[in-house]
């Protein structure tokens, strides 16, 4: 616990702040410190953790690779798209999954396999048929939000949760100017919304 000083009253003399008077009675009174808490790492739900995590990384870095327009990606640009620590997470996911990924040239890079290649066009098909509901999913989102805007960086943090690609802001965003602009406001880049939609305010029980 932070004990407080004694500070001087406007009289000139020193008095104990309430917070230092608590401090003394809960100590004179012969009470002991409160235990501090012990936590144990749950060896069983660490390991679905990480069974959670792992597809979660695949679906980042394919979707990081894609969106370059060589289809691969300098591994030593690996850091720039997704920060120091997490660089070695993705370099050991290349090494294991070599159906999946595959290093080649010089200097290395990696890319998709062909039968990854061939699993993420039938991605992006499903994800074409799926892009108004997401579109309308974001708008949705941005209605109930305060001032109709959300900050990239919290719809980034969310986005795979929501199905929305790594590169929204490049690949959906510019698509629905009608819908969505981007706006700096207090220091951060926020997605705004464009034009309310009376017929999203509804809920599914009011629609049925």
């Amino acid at each position: 616990m932070l004990r407080h000083a004694p500070f001087r009253s406007s009289h000139g003399h020193f008095q104990c702040s309430p917070i230092w008077l608590l401090h003394t009675r809960q100590k004179s009174s012969g009470g002991s410190r409160p235990k501090k808490k012990v936590y144990h790492r749950v060896s069983d739900l660490d390991r679905v953790m990480e069974l959670r995590k792992k597809p979660s990384l695949i679906l980042e870095l394919s979707s990081i690779i894609q969106s370059h327009k060589t289809q691969s990606l300098l591994l030593r640009d690996l850091e720039k798209n997704v920060g120091f620590v997490r660089k070695w997470d993705f370099m050991a996911l290349i090494e294991r999954y070599p159906t999946i990924f595959r290093v080649s040239g010089s200097p290395p890079s990696v890319s998709l396999t062909l039968k990854a290649q061939s699993v993420a066009q039938e991605e992006a098909q499903a994800k074409a048929l799926m892009e108004p509901l997401l579109v309308n999913n974001l708008r949705k989102l941005l209605m109930l939000s305060v001032d109709c805007r959300v900050p990239l960086q919290t719809l980034e943090f969310v986005g795979p949760e929501l199905g929305l690609p790594c590169d929204f802001r490049e690949s959906l965003v510019p698509k629905y100017p009608h819908f969505f602009s981007v706006k700096r406001v207090a220091g951060k880049d926020c997605l705004e919304l464009e034009d309310w939609d009376s017929s999203l305010a509804v809920t599914a029980r009011e629609a049925r």
